[in-house]
């Protein structure tokens, strides 16, 4: 049993590794090894390296000893033998690389803000030495929570006490955690609209009912026809077409839920990023009954990776929330939630969201005036939002998708987010991601590639 003197293993523990390799279980209770003094000298090595593996095969449970009579094997059943050649694990082969990449949810890095950020980060780090902390409480630390109720109140509205956020770690997890405390029922989603919502609600055991959308927003007609528990909506910006739910048909939406004791679940993921005009006021805000749980993000504001996010349960859910969480641990450290405090404190969030509105409003027209010189693309501009749709009818979608990455483009189909699509023509764009010079750039190329393939 030749030991590899030059391996950075420590040589007990390949001495370890060799001893149970050379176990042989049909021996029976009473295989002994060899007295440490023994394998000490067989092997070359030191009594203290072969009483180390001797102690790891012990403390493991491999071996008993005898007063006396020294070290056997125990007759273990399950011995564990040679591993098996691991199978290969099946990877998603990742996209090519391109230089004008339009996928959605990326955000292009502002320096000032990052700077900011990092301060930030700074003055938790110095506080948490200054001041340790145990575990943060489940719901997020009271302080972010507090002022998550000024920022809110103040920029959409929303009426809420601190006892009502759940700090969590995305929109997506806290629409998870929401989903996972309601009651059985049915779960309304629009359509087209997130992609990953029917495997949401599925792992919370909820079926769902698409809703279609309208250039008012979700269909209130299709809602009163399906009559589902929970209708999950995005009123202020819808995704992915961006269409505003007007006043008149929220009102219309809130009384509905009202009547039949119905839940409202409002996304107001870039609620924000209006250019035109000022950002609407959130639909929680109008509700005059315990009807809407609130969702928002801090992910499109700062940078995605960031993963920080927060729910705003209704007052009636909130002992629900602690009845099925009192056991669990906050979803996002404590550090960053301190950090996010000392952003909001120094005026620099507010400042930040002011400065990547003003930079994502030059983008947005930019972008429609590019597309605005071509026939080929039809996009439905809304003025708002991180992304936009455009549709290219007449261009058979897998061609397009190649000729746009042979020249170094990607846009997205909407197929999966569009049950019975009308037709594979509908893309989107998200622009936010993509700077301004670069822009000029990629859209002419875009119609350019366009015009080609329709010819």
């Amino acid at each position: 049993m030749p030991l590899d003197r030059d391996s950075k293993t420590p040589l007990y523990l390949q001495l370890y590794q060799l001893l149970k390799d050379s176990y042989l279980p049909k021996s029976g209770n009473q295989q002994q090894l060899l007295s440490i003094r023994r394998m000490a000298q067989t092997m070359n090595v030191s009594k203290t390296t072969v009483e180390q593996a001797y102690d790891q095969l012990l403390a493991e449970g491999y071996v008993y000893t005898v007063p006396g009579s020294g070290y056997f094997f125990k007759a273990l059943k399950a011995w564990p033998t040679a591993s098996p050649k691991t199978p290969a694990i099946p990877v998603p082969t990742p996209p090519k690389p391109v230089t004008y990449d339009f996928r959605y949810g990326a955000t292009q890095l502002l320096k000032p803000s990052w700077n900011a950020w990092k301060k930030a980060v700074r003055d938790a780090l110095r506080q948490a030495e200054a001041n340790p902390v145990s575990y943060p409480d489940a719901q997020g630390l009271p302080a972010l929570r507090q002022r998550l109720t000024t920022f809110l109140r103040t920029t959409r509205g929303v009426r809420c006490q601190p006892d009502q956020i759940v700090i969590t770690n995305g929109a997506k997890e806290g629409l998870a955690l929401l989903l996972s405390i309601l009651p059985a029922g049915t779960l309304g989603i629009e359509n087209p609209g997130y992609r990953g919502l029917p495997a949401l609600a599925s792992a919370a055991g909820k079926a769902t009912v698409a809703l279609p959308v309208t250039t008012q927003g979700v269909s209130l007609t299709a809602i009163k026809a399906a009559q589902p528990q929970f209708v999950y909506t995005t009123p202020a910006h819808q995704f992915p077409l961006g269409y505003v739910l007007p006043i008149a048909q929220r009102l219309e939406l809130l009384q509905w839920a009202a009547a039949e004791s119905r839940l409202i679940i409002e996304d107001d993921y870039d609620s924000e990023y209006r250019y035109h005009t000022q950002p609407l006021p959130a639909l929680q805000s109008v509700a005059m009954a315990d009807q809407v749980a609130y969702l928002g993000t801090f992910a499109k504001g700062i940078d995605p990776t960031l993963r920080m996010g927060y729910l705003v349960l209704p007052v009636h859910l909130v002992a629900a929330y602690h009845r099925q969480y009192q056991y669990r641990s906050a979803m996002v450290a404590g550090l960053l939630q301190q950090a996010m405090v000392a952003y909001f404190d120094s005026g620099a969030y507010y400042r930040h969201i002011g400065r990547s509105r003003s930079l994502n409003r030059r983008k947005y027209q930019r972008l429609t005036q590019l597309l605005a010189t071509t026939d080929r693309i039809q996009p439905i501009a809304t003025g708002a939002g991180l992304q936009l749709v455009i549709r290219i009818p007449g261009i058979a979608q897998k061609a397009l998708l190649a000729a746009l990455t042979a020249a170094d483009i990607r846009i997205y189909p909407l197929d999966s987010n569009w049950q019975a699509m009308p037709s594979h023509d509908y893309y989107l764009l998200g622009f936010t991601a993509v700077s301004l010079a670069d822009l000029e750039v990629a859209i002419p190329r875009l119609i350019a590639v366009c015009d080609q393939l329709g010819q």
